[in-house]
This record gives structure tokens, sequence and C-alpha cells, in this order.
């Protein structure tokens, strides 16, 4: 039964206006040619950096330049319009994912009810045990 409650909670969170904007957002990243390769530029970048880092021998000079080139790819993507939509539409779901896991935590004790938990009114409730 718990399974079954699950299966039913994943395909209403797929059918979710929040995971759907989400999915289409990120084919919209995907298939921005541009847009994909100043993300690919940028995670690379900053993977040099983190290495070099790491490395007590590495230039600083060379860390400082690295790390000023991930700083700004990330400011150019912030202002991209196609990569700022996919995340947006990322973080909506995942406060969707909070709230739904609030409410989970709350009704089976793990968590004070407060906000957006279980209020105490059955009247809308699917299932909490308080």
């Amino acid at each position: 039964m718990i399974i079954d409650k699950a299966r039913e909670l994943g395909i209403a969170l797929s059918e979710s206006a929040e995971f759907t904007r989400m999915v289409e957002t990120r084919e919209a990243l995907e298939n921005d040619a541009a847009t994909s390769e100043m993300l690919g530029e940028f995670r690379s970048k900053q993977e040099k950096m983190i290495q070099m880092l790491s490395d007590e021998e590495s230039d600083r000079e060379a860390v400082s330049a690295l790390a000023n080139d991930v700083e700004n790819i990330q400011g150019m993507l912030l202002e991209n319009p196609v990569f700022s939509n996919a995340l947006d539409a990322q973080n909506d779901f995942q406060q969707l994912m909070n709230r739904v896991n609030s409410v989970i935590s709350s009704c089976i004790g793990l968590e004070p009810r407060s906000g957006g938990g279980c209020g105490g009114s059955c009247s809308s409730c699917g299932g909490c045990v308080h």
C-alpha cells in the first residue's frame, strides 16, 4: 500500500507544472548549442581550478586567472535567458519537493508542525497521523 502511494505521488509529481517546466527548460538548454558550450566551458574550468587548488605547487596567479574566467562565465550564464529559465524551473521544482518532504516528515513526526506541514485539520489531509 505504501509503495502504491509513493508511485501515485511520483506520477503526480511528474505531471506537475513545476516538473513539466523543468523538463522543457532542460531540453531547451540542451538544444541551445551556444549555452551548452558555455556551460561545458564553465564546468571544465571549474574542475581545473579545483584540481589546481588541491595541488600546493600550483601557480597562484594561474589559479586566480582561472577563477576570474569561471566568475565571468558564471555571470554570462546567469544573464543568459535559456540558462536562467532552466535554473528558475529547477529551483521551483526543488521548492515543490521540499514542501512535499516537509509534509511527509511532519505527518510521520520527524519535523515540527508549522508552516507547510500538517495544520491539524483533517478536512484537507491525505493521511496524516496526528
